[in-house]
């Protein structure tokens, strides 16, 4: 197997050749071809190194770094998203099962997200072309990526009904009653979901508040859903649940 050929697309002079430097020092097997400074020498970058792999900045000049991924329309690379904190920013990579990093560059943080490139290594074309339709998407269409051993299902939030934990997986439940079982823990889909109507009712369930139907204060309180399931609520939970549903 041949050297991974990368370009470093960062307006921010030190934080590329800050990244620049480290990748040259760890990690032998990516060979830097070219750096760029906006969205623009991004795309002219692209065009004439054809890498394989990109590390992207998100806010530059001429545009966010998602521009550039628009640009191809057959994306020949992989992306390893840098970015300073955002949180949106940070939820919709994630929400696509795509990497990022978080500046200032962390060794380990680095190591892990070229690690997971290396494991994955083909690219897969549905990941980046959902995570930019997610970008314009209204909430009910927006779709999360959804890893399942061997492959990605891209499935639509507003069709989550609810999300139960099995130890380091977690099991999807959806509206049409068909189940999905991921390999993340619901930990990281409490985090992923934030802001798109769902709800920690107890350490083992996340539920989609639309497909609340009702609340029962007996049994240690619990929640009746659309499909028919119940689902207990903790009872440090109680009074925020109660007030999102404004029972």
């Amino acid at each position: 197997m041949g050297p991974i050929k990368a370009i470093v697309i960062d307006d921010e002079q030190n934080g590329r050749e800050n990244l620049c430097s480290t990748l040259e020092k760890y990690f032998p097997g990516i060979v830097l071809v070219a750096e760029a400074d906006s969205v623009l020498s991004g795309i002219e970058a692209i065009q004439k190194y054809s890498p394989d792999l990109l590390f992207l900045d998100i806010e530059m000049p001429g545009g966010n770094g998602f521009k550039v991924l628009e640009f191809f329309t057959d994306q020949p690379f992989n992306v390893i998203f840098v970015t300073a904190y955002d949180h949106y920013a940070i939820q919709a990579i994630r929400f696509s099962a795509l990497d990022y990093i978080l500046k200032p560059i962390n060794l380990l943080d680095l190591r892990s997200a070229v690690n997971r490139y290396m494991q994955r290594k083909d690219r897969d074309q549905r990941v980046l072309d959902q995570f930019l339709k997610n970008a314009g998407s209204a909430l009910p269409e927006k779709k999360i990526a959804l890893a399942t051993g061997d492959k990605i299902e891209f499935c639509k939030i507003g069709q989550i009904i609810r999300c139960q934990s099995d130890g380091n997986y977690t099991n999807f439940h959806f509206a049409n009653r068909t189940t999905l079982l991921v390999s993340k823990t619901l930990n990281d889909f409490e985090e992923i979901l934030d802001g798109y109507g769902f709800i920690r009712t107890h350490k083992a369930h996340l539920v989609n508040l639309m497909f609340v139907r009702s609340f029962h204060k007996n049994d240690g309180g619990y929640l009746k859903m659309t499909d028919d399931t119940s689902v207990p609520v903790s009872r440090r939970k109680k009074e925020e649940i109660l007030n999102r549903l404004k029972f």
